[in-house]
């Protein structure tokens, strides 16, 4: 399996057009050097340039097609390709490439209602597939309306999030209030538009584990994680919380809230919704960055 290639040219080898894998009637035939021009358009999009492993996935598969290597583009090639797996990678086992699929087949499909609705090309990947397909659009594809959101200039897209298990790191054993709170945050959270969640099944199953963040984040397919610790001291509460980017690992954001317990269900419903209406913003601001680095990155190539 090849690499993928640092150039934006076609990789070498390639013939001088490329027919998709689409059916009879969806054929259509794209020279190789547009669908590279193409594929690095997308790279630096506000939707996919701080992705930088969906970034990764995009270019390998896309080069990998175009030196006709299509079909050899299963999942263990691109764990070890893409995603640094070792060579005992078990497809069965570790779900990186299915899960960070389905994150980039939505990415691309966002990519092509909003910033790119205009292009001519489309890189498409078929569900239950690796190996992208490139169709020229129609009229008709590329004229979708937009939705009210981004006429607003409002988040492109949903981020998908993750509310870890909060941590009992106090005295007392506040493990209960501290899951509580977990689970009314992910409720929170969970009506607010332009964000996500992961289901409460899919974030407890790392309570009490120590992983690394990144790690985490691509096993769930999430933008950004939160984690938390929650403190006890008789009515007396500290809980500490943090918003994650879950690519880089680096923290976007923290508070602390100090509270008297006013009972345990009306304390958490109170915390969890201002958490909440905080995190919304902060989330909404990782959309301003997106498209802030993309317009840098655009106006250095």
């Amino acid at each position: 399996m090849s690499k993928p290639a640092p150039n934006s040219g076609p990789p070498s080898g390639a013939s001088s057009t490329f027919v998709t894998s689409a059916p009879e009637q969806l054929k259509s035939t794209v020279r190789p050097e547009l669908v590279q021009r193409h594929l690095e358009k997308v790279l630096v999009s506000a939707e996919m340039c701080r992705s930088k492993k969906l970034c990764q996935f995009l270019r390998f598969t896309v080069e990998e097609v175009l030196r006709g290597h299509g079909s050899e583009l299963k999942e263990y090639a691109i764990a070890v390709g893409v995603f640094k797996r070792n060579r005992e990678f078990d497809p069965g086992a570790d779900p990186i490439v299915r899960v960070q699929a389905r994150r980039l087949r939505s990415k691309l499909a966002q990519y092509y209602q909003a910033e790119g609705r205009d292009e001519s090309i489309q890189i498409e990947y078929p569900v239950g597939g690796y190996s992208p397909i490139f169709t020229r659009r129609t009229p008709s594809s590329m004229s979708r309306p937009v939705i009210p959101a981004l006429q607003a200039g409002e988040v492109a897209s949903s981020r998908l999030i993750a509310v870890l298990p909060f941590i009992d790191t106090g005295p007392e054993d506040s493990q209960a209030f501290a899951d509580g709170l977990t689970d009314e945050l992910i409720h929170a959270l969970s009506g607010s538009p332009g964000i996500g969640m992961v289901a409460r099944a899919s974030c407890f199953q790392f309570k009490g584990k120590s992983e690394d963040v990144r790690r985490i984040g691509e096993w769930l397919g999430v933008s950004a994680l939160v984690s938390g610790s929650v403190r006890k001291e008789g009515s007396h509460l500290r809980i500490l919380v943090q918003l994650v980017d879950a690519e880089t690992g680096l923290n976007l954001w923290s508070a602390s809230y100090e509270r008297e317990v006013e009972g345990i269900l009306a304390t958490q419903d109170k915390i969890s919704r201002e958490m909440a209406a905080t995190l919304q913003l902060q989330v909404a601001l990782m959309g301003t960055d997106d498209r802030e680095f993309s317009a840098r990155v655009q106006r250095r190539i």
